[in-house]
């Protein structure tokens, strides 16, 4: 006989038949309870509340982007193995809508390529305190009535960049004393 059916094997595929159908609600209240409030114990709702969104981008290791407010990445790159580039949006209602921020370390210094880089000019250059350091913020003029305004500061050995451009009419000075302010707003050094 070549299908032998073994008593047991039926046995057991009762047995376990029988068990899953046990698992079943079979009292009608019950099920029609469940139907009605498939969670027992609801939770009573929570107002929603404004929590202002926290965006921070690394920079360094002892330096991150912490915004004050919201922005949009655009582009987050590794420079040269040891940096990092981000290009961001900001709002509409700021003086700079857009903003690079860049590190690389001292290697590769040299190499570093600016957003916009005029051989032939001479920019107007401002230097602030930086902790005890100093910084310098250069402003250029751009064909169109634009300045491109370039922030640069070395930390632990990485040289810090952030970059951007306004149409904003303001004295060079001016323009980069409020650019200077809006680095200071977010940049955490540690």
């Amino acid at each position: 006989m070549k299908w032998a059916i073994n008593p047991v094997l039926i046995l057991i595929l009762i047995t376990v038949s029988l068990g899953f159908s046990s698992c079943k609600t079979t009292n009608p209240i019950a099920k029609a309870r469940n139907e009605k409030n498939p969670n027992p114990n609801p939770k009573p709702s929570e107002p929603k509340q404004n929590i202002p969104l926290t965006k921070e981008l690394r920079l360094t290791y002892h330096a991150v982007w912490v915004a004050k407010e919201n922005f949009e990445l655009k582009e987050s790159i590794s420079l040269f193995g040891t940096g990092n580039q981000y290009t961001i949006q900001l709002a509409e209602t700021q003086n700079f809508t857009w903003l690079r921020l860049s590190s690389t370390d001292r290697e590769n210094q040299s190499q570093f390529r600016y957003v916009y880089k005029e051989d032939t000019q001479n920019p107007d250059v401002s230097y602030f305190v930086w902790g005890q350091k100093k910084c310098s913020v250069q402003v250029y003029r751009m064909p169109g009535g634009e300045f491109y305004v370039r922030w640069e500061g070395i930390h632990n050995g990485f040289l810090l960049v952030f970059e951007s451009s306004t149409k904003k009419i303001e004295s060079p000075k001016e323009l980069a004393k409020s650019f200077h302010e809006l680095v200071l707003g977010s940049l955490d050094v540690y």
